[in-house]
């Protein structure tokens, strides 16, 4: 066996210690950064991981994946849970998501819990895969209040295989007072049986209280959920369900089924394309004002016991009680059941400057139906692709809601726009080229702003517009010249939310690198001294 000599051994154990020193610190630095999941940013530091209660505000560094169970439990008044991004997966069960009751989400796995704590945000955090999304349980005697949801995506909670009518829900609300839910996305949950308790709603809320009011929902888009997209039972007074793209959900789009459903204000949404009605109310004294309400589609898609099944657009529904409810410059139209609807019994329903084209126990003042008529039917297909073969442009972003409104107004057929999407880095100088123009064309700085179109010429259309105004643009500019070739706009392509953090086989490759290089560098070392 050869042996080295007293410098060769010298170097070689010079080699190993420099090794073992990077090896510790790949180590080190690698179980640093390997987080719990949401690291507290007070002077404790702690990491809180699924299943954890959390007692102060914390900021995610990754991704959770948990195991059966809930995912982080609040434990504070006061505290920010902010998602920065990151995604928290659940791992439910038919069987850890049955007998869920209306009072009770706890009892089946909740991606984020909070059992009465106040003032608590929750933000830019995906959930998916547990029972229930987010649950806010309050009691009777002590209500969650002044607690926010913004800027999350909730979806794919839930489970169809349950064998009881359990409560599970994307976002599960009971006893709760003055708290808010915006700018979020909550879609494709599910659940099973068609009670009114029955899981699968985009947004479930027991209010438990005509104490316990103005409650908000604003600004969000909340689809092709199982059953509604809102749904509220149980004494639901003074709440704002404002400025909301609801669609495709399976027994209705807005429904505020009790009949103790009292004083709250429906402004601002488009409950379009929904199985069932668009708007239900089943409540006293309500406004309902400049909504969007089409193309609602008969079908049980829950059951056929399913009263809110009919296709209907706004549809006061409970006999005898839901009654001196206000409607006001809504647009109802192509509805396949009754655009305006009022039970047999109900008294006071009144309104003025709707539009639709069928009504049911219902005038406007003044006039016997709806002040106006729907307009002709515009197809939406063959305008967007219209629109994009002669040139035409629209700016915009998937969060500002007059945005969501404009693609609402193409349903299906806003994959055929050019669309820019603002809200993308990549597409950052499409952008400042855009507000360029508009000021070329001598639009004041602060009035540029989106939804916006831009015409084949160059010429800014800033704001929302209806497919009637749209449809008439295309046609002048029709008119004026040929349309030139369309110059197709790339799909952009959303940045990914997070980036998972290496795992120990990337911390094993690391080593050896480090080892390789340190070995030929070794190497190099001992042949340059031989050569001199």
């Amino acid at each position: 066996m050869p042996v080295l000599s007293t410098s060769t051994a010298k170097r070689g154990r010079g080699v190993v210690f420099v090794l073992a020193a990077a090896a510790a610190m790949v180590l080190i630095f690698f179980a640093g950064s390997a987080h719990a999941g949401c690291a507290g940013v007070g002077e404790s530091g702690k990491d809180y991981g699924c299943g954890d209660v959390v007692t102060e505000s914390c900021t995610f560094n990754e991704d959770l994946s948990c195991p059966p169970g809930h995912g982080l439990i609040i434990g504070a008044d006061g505290i920010t849970i902010d998602g920065a991004g990151h995604k928290i997966t659940g791992s439910e069960t038919a069987d850890a998501c049955e007998w869920v009751t209306a009072e009770t989400p706890e009892k089946g796995y909740c991606g984020i819990l909070n059992k009465g704590y106040d003032n608590v945000v929750i933000k830019n955090l995906e959930i998916e895969n547990f029972c229930t999304g987010i649950a806010f349980q309050g009691s009777g005697q002590n209500p969650v209040v002044n607690c926010t949801i913004t800027n999350c995506e909730i979806h794919d909670n839930g489970n169809a295989t349950c064998s009881s009518d359990t409560s599970i829900h994307g976002i599960h609300l009971c006893y709760v007072s003055e708290c808010t839910i915006s700018n979020s996305r909550i879609h494709h949950n599910t659940g099973a049986g068609d009670s009114c308790e029955a899981g699968g709603n985009g947004i479930f809320l027991y209010a438990g209280s005509e104490a316990f009011t103005n409650n908000t929902i604003t600004k969000n888009e909340i689809y092709d959920n199982r059953k509604s997209g809102f749904f509220t039972k149980m004494k639901l007074h003074h709440a704002r369900i404002t400025d909301n793209h609801v669609y495709g959900n399976g027994q209705g789009g807005i429904v505020l089924r009790c009949r103790m459903s009292n004083y709250n204000l429906i402004e601002g949404n488009n409950a379009s394309c929904n199985y069932g009605d668009g708007i239900f109310i089943g409540g006293e004294n309500n406004t309902i004002r400049n909504n969007v309400v089409r193309n609602n589609i008969a079908g049980f898609k829950i059951g056929p016991r399913d009263v809110i099944g009919d296709g209907d657009g706004i549809n006061m529904g409970r006999s005898q009680e839901s009654n001196n409810n206000s409607l006001i410059a809504n647009e109802v139209c192509g509805n396949e059941g009754v655009d305006i609807e009022v039970a047999v019994g109900c008294i006071g329903n009144h309104g003025r400057d709707n539009t639709c084209d069928t009504t049911t126990n219902y005038n406007d003042e003044g006039t016997e139906g709806c002040s106006n008529a729907c307009p002709e039917e515009i197809n939406a297909e063959e305008l967007a692709k219209e629109l994009t073969e002669q040139g035409w442009v629209m700016y915009g972003t998937d969060r500002c809601p007059f945005c969501i409104k404009q693609k609402a107004e193409f349903g299906d057929a806003f994959k055929y726009i050019n669309y820019v999407n603002c809200g993308l880095e990549e597409n950052r100088q499409a952008c400042e080229d855009f507000v360029r123009t508009c000021k070329e064309a001598g639009i004041k700085e602060e009035d540029i702003g989106i939804p916006a179109w831009i015409s084949p010429n160059g010429t800014p259309y800033i704001g929302y517009h209806d497919l009637v105004k749209l449809s008439n643009l295309v046609s002048e500019y029709r008119a004026a010249q040929p349309a030139p070739t369309a110059t197709p706009i790339a799909t952009a392509t959303p940045l990914p939310i997070s980036t998972p953090t290496p795992g120990f086989e990337s911390v094993l490759t690391v080593i050896a690198v480090i080892i390789v290089t340190l070995f030929f560098f070794s190497r190099e070392r001992t042949c340059a001294k031989k050569e001199k």
